[in-house]
């Protein structure tokens, strides 16, 4: 297997309304809440015309690396009802079935985790999302010879805050020499889950992925095990101090990248620092899974030991793509002609 991914397993759910449906239904513009499942069935019944796509950064990002004729599987939970799959867990499989993902997905007793979002007019997106079965993941279900048999394994920073998942990842990738990539998905795992990042980074050959609002907190974390006095330094000046203390290496790992939209994408690695541009979008469907298909797209040119410049230019690439979709219902057929521009060492 080219790729294994472990982390959360959600069902998306898009709405996309020509009035201010979020007030209406008692949620906030341009916010993001953790609801119950009843109340997010609630939420559900006022809504007309879903859109249901398997999401999550291990969803989005397999289905992209799968979609550029990579092979991957993706270990996590979706819940049951009356002893089957749920409705939602059914969903996701047969999306993840249709782009080539292997699924390594054990069932529990509550429902699949899911995210309603609402798309509104002048841009303004509303989520409500129910965990459910998605973080009930079990050390155990990271078998030691499905991580011996894989070229590259993909954390979902959700995870973090999980430290028996996170010890039984670096003793799998330590002993068995398996690269990682790590997502860290949100600023507040940037600020108060990072506590192993320093590990993951000195300890195992490890890719960190950080979007640009994660990046300073996260920098801050970390300041603490970087030796020297920074003084007064601008936000940008700081973050690429303590980035390339971990990066100053001339070895393969570590490798920090800074995901930033329409800004394209940054990277230290190998005592240096490069920053690729990407080409304006005036109009998308949704942003979603833009930053998880960056993310598959760039396992795959890595795994290609492809120069760092081409990698990144590669994967803005790809995010573009998924601007026009809902989440991670990508055309396959564009991602099939895009393995022709998948760059090369």
């Amino acid at each position: 297997m080219d790729i294994l991914g472990i982390g959360n397993v959600l069902l998306d759910i898009f709405c996309f309304s020509e009035e201010d449906t979020a007030l209406s239904l008692g949620l906030h513009p341009n916010s993001s809440v953790r609801v119950s499942p009843e109340r997010l069935d609630e939420l559900l019944l006022a809504i007309t015309n879903p859109v249901y796509v398997s999401g999550g950064a291990v969803s989005n990002s397999l289905k992209t690396a799968s979609a550029l004729g990579f092979t991957c599987g993706a270990i996590g939970c979706i819940g049951q009802e009356d002893r089957e799959n749920d409705r939602w867990a059914r969903i996701i499989t047969a999306d993840l079935a249709a782009y080539g993902v292997q699924q390594i997905l054990e069932e529990r007793n509550v429902t699949t985790g899911r995210r309603l979002i609402l798309h509104m007019p002048g841009g303004v997106t509303s989520i409500a999302w129910a965990p459910g079965a998605a973080p009930t993941l079990r050390p155990e279900q990271i078998e030691a010879d499905l991580v011996a048999r894989t070229s590259m394994v993909y954390l979902d920073g959700h995870l973090l805050k999980n430290t028996a998942i996170t010890d039984r990842i670096i003793t799998l990738c330590k002993g068995f020499s398996v690269p990682l990539v790590i997502d860290i998905g949100t600023v507040e795992t940037a600020s108060k889950r990072s506590s192993s990042i320093p590990e993951f980074l000195t300890r195992t050959d490890c890719v960190l992925l950080v979007n640009e609002d994660e990046a300073f907190p996260l920098a801050v974390t970390l300041e603490s095990i970087v030796p020297g006095d920074r003084g007064m330094q601008s936000a940008s000046s700081f973050v690429d101090s303590i980035f390339s203390f971990f990066t100053t290496k001339k070895q393969a790992f570590p490798c920090i990248v800074r995901k930033e939209g329409p800004g394209g994408a940054t990277a230290w690695h190998r005592g240096t620092r490069i920053h690729r541009d990407t080409q304006e979008v005036a109009h998308c469907i949704d942003k979603t899974a833009a930053g998880d298909v960056f993310g598959g797209a760039f396992m795959c040119a890595f795994l290609k030991n492809a120069p760092l410049s081409d990698a990144l230019d590669f994967a803005n690439t790809a995010a573009r793509h998924a601007l026009f979709v809902p989440g991670s219902r990508l055309d396959w057929n564009d991602f099939v002609a895009l393995r022709d521009e998948l760059p090369l060492s």
